[in-house]
């Protein structure tokens, strides 16, 4: 089957005899001589973005509350999008082709589209960003999983400056999907040639590039590297982007900021180039209460302020006050607000926590013992449902069966199956201890900050204390969080998971083949550089490793949700994750003064594809 989008070619071709419009920020700049005129800095056939209520105005910066990198969420452009009723239309490619044998993605670029800086985006950037940046080995550790089928990475032809093909080694039917929601991974939008290959041995001298590395501080090529392409943290505000607002800031302030990119090769039905915003702001950091006294105040023109569902009566009492509306921002793409990770790869000196922690019996005692119900009141004012860390009943694949596998509050029945294990015997107390007659700790780290985790702790530590099992909460400053799971040495972590669309779409939550995995980091970590670094799949590993590759490649939908259902059958019975909740919508405002906005509000990671938020505008 052959699949074909193509662009709006009658109304381009109308709005190609009209006079584009521009900001008037920028038409001073035209008559500066410092910018050419809009019509040159658009490509030949720009994508036409109809406004969602009415075509709007120039100016004003949008004031945003979420931390720092969720600008790169906001900023994502894939090569081919989604509208709201999730059909394909045109993006950064004007047209795609998919194979008979969905084996081969042609793309056809938008001929005349430059970065944000002027110079030109063809498929000389593609061939950089893809054979000197994704497949270099110095750079990536392995070949993401995105960009690769049957043990091998999918190959690069170009065709012509606007053209080029990706041909995988076996047929893979999701590659559309899973690179407009890998944000992190699709990183064409932010590979400029002109700019990247200074710092890329091979394009400048060796004594040209030891200097650059000494001058920027950096401790080799790599790290200077990392530091000028990386847009997830924000490190650079040199880097051109095709993004529609470029970041502008140095990266230690606590006030961020983008501003509008001048060649954003998108327009409006009048032939007005996009965005209509200015630009926008948001703080470095922002604790949840913090977000809450500045929604209150009226500083904030469109976010998420919380993802406690219990913040909405606060936000929804201020609204007069504030002059905004509180919206609930739906999470429907999500799976669960908490999950317990105990991990499978821990080998620390603890014996007794390793052998329990890879206990089927002792994570399905965890997990009845928890009082999901209470969490549920606390954490959800009643609005979630028990689940576990499963893919969305409504989803295929999906079942209330994996959802409420083990959900069911029995402490009867908990008790009883830790003292089959051997925890019969307890301390002063009341804690029991291991089945070698030693005291008996669990170590659980959680993000700081992240409201949901730091409340949740306390019910999941009360709950435990019911079963006589000792349980210590540490609170983890994020990036130190990140570090520790990066490094796999933890016992347990309570975090989330947000993939409950497609076990494909946040792999690391269901399959030991990602970096960011949190029940197997260490086997992970061995599936991803093919054996040269972490611990060896065990069988139960293996055949999950091998569910996510025949996913990967099964294109026929039937047999796609048979295999998922069996995967999230295993996870259901073995809860190597153990679920708490499901997510419930965010509470998020928007101010009076931002048109434009959908009446339906979706996560960061929906958002860029369905609420096209070049259309947004500001009217006092």
């Amino acid at each position: 089957m052959k699949r074909k989008l193509i662009a709006m070619g009658l109304l381009m071709g109308s709005l190609n005899t009209w006079a584009y419009q521009e900001a008037p920020s920028l038409t001073t700049l035209v008559n500066k001589g410092e910018l050419p005129s809009v019509d040159k800095r658009l490509p030949d056939n720009p994508m036409v973005i109809t406004p969602l209520n009415e075509v709007g105005k120039y100016g004003g910066i949008w004031r945003r509350i979420e931390p720092n990198y969720q600008f790169h969420e906001w900023s994502n452009e894939p090569l081919v999008t989604l509208d709201d009723k999730q059909e394909y239309v045109p993006n950064l490619a004007e047209s795609f082709e998919l194979s008979a044998d969905k084996r081969t993605y042609r793309f056809t670029l938008r001929k005349g589209m430059k970065w944000s800086d002027g110079e030109p985006f063809d498929t000389e950037d593609v061939d950089f960003w893809y054979n000197n940046l994704e497949l270099n080995s110095d750079l990536e550790p392995s070949v993401k999983s995105l960009f690769s089928s049957g043990g091998e990475p999918a190959k690069l032809k170009i065709i012509d400056k606007q053209t080029f093909e990706l041909t995988y080694k076996e047929a893979n039917p999701n590659f559309i999907e899973m690179h407009l929601r890998s944000t992190m991974e699709f990183r064409l939008p932010q590979s400029p040639k002109h700019y990247l290959k200074d710092y890329l041995p091979g394009f400048v001298s060796d004594s040209e590039l030891e200097k650059k590395v000494s001058d920027a501080g950096m401790t080799d090529w790599r790290q200077l590297f990392h530091n000028r392409w990386n847009t997830r943290a924000n490190t650079n505000p040199d880097l051109p982007v095709l993004y529609t607002w470029v970041y502008n800031t140095d990266p230690q302030e606590l006030q961020q900021q983008a501003i509008r990119n001048p060649y954003y090769w998108k327009v409006d039905t009048a032939g007005n180039q996009l965005p209509y915003i200015n630009g926008m702001s948001w703080p470095l950091t922002a604790e949840p209460q913090v977000r809450i006294l500045k929604a209150l105040a009226g500083e904030v023109d469109m976010d998420r302020i919380s993802k406690l569902t219990s913040d909405f009566t606060a936000l929804k009492k201020g609204e007069k006050q504030g002059k905004y509306k509180t919206r609930m921002m739906e999470l429907d793409d999500h799976a669960n607000m908490l999950v317990l990770f105990p991990n499978q790869d821990y080998d620390g000196e603890d014996k007794e926590v390793q052998r329990l922690m890879r206990s089927k019996t002792f994570r399905q005692a965890l997990s009845i013992g928890i009082d999901r119900d209470t969490l549920n009141q606390i954490l959800g004012i009643g609005l979630s449902t028990p689940a576990q860390s499963v893919i969305l009943p409504s989803s295929p694949g999906g079942s209330v069966e994996t959802s409420s596998a083990y959900t069911k509050t029995d402490l009867a029945k908990a008790n009883e199956m830790l003292d089959a294990l051997g925890l019969t015997e307890r301390d002063n107390e009341k804690y029991r201890l291991g089945k070698d007659g030693k005291n008996l700790t669990f170590l659980v780290h959680f993000q700081a900050g992240r409201k949901i985790s730091e409340e949740g702790a306390i019910l999941l530590k009360a709950d435990m204390d019911k079963l006589g099992l000792r349980f210590i909460m540490r609170s983890d400053e994020k990036s130190y969080f990140e570090q520790i799971r990066r490094g796999g040495d933890y016992q347990m972590v309570l975090h989330n998971n947000t993939s409950g669309l497609n076990p494909l779409f946040g792999a690391n939550n269901y399959f030991p083949v990602m970096s960011a995995n949190n029940f197997a980091p260490k086997q992970s970590a061995y599936y991803l550089s093919s054996g040269q670094s972490g611990v060896k799949l065990t069988p139960e590993m293996a055949t999950l490793a091998k569910y996510y590759e025949e996913l990967l490649n099964e294109a026929d939908k039937k047999v796609f949700a048979k295999k998922v259902n069996e995967v999230m059958k295993l996870h259901a019975e073995n809860l190597w994750a153990i679920g708490l909740l499901r997510y419930t919508a965010s509470p998020a405002v928007v101010s009076n003064r931002m048109k434009n906005v959908p009446k339906k509000l979706y996560s960061v990671y929906k958002s860029p594809f369905y609420h096209n938020k070049e259309q947004y505008y500001i009217s006092e």
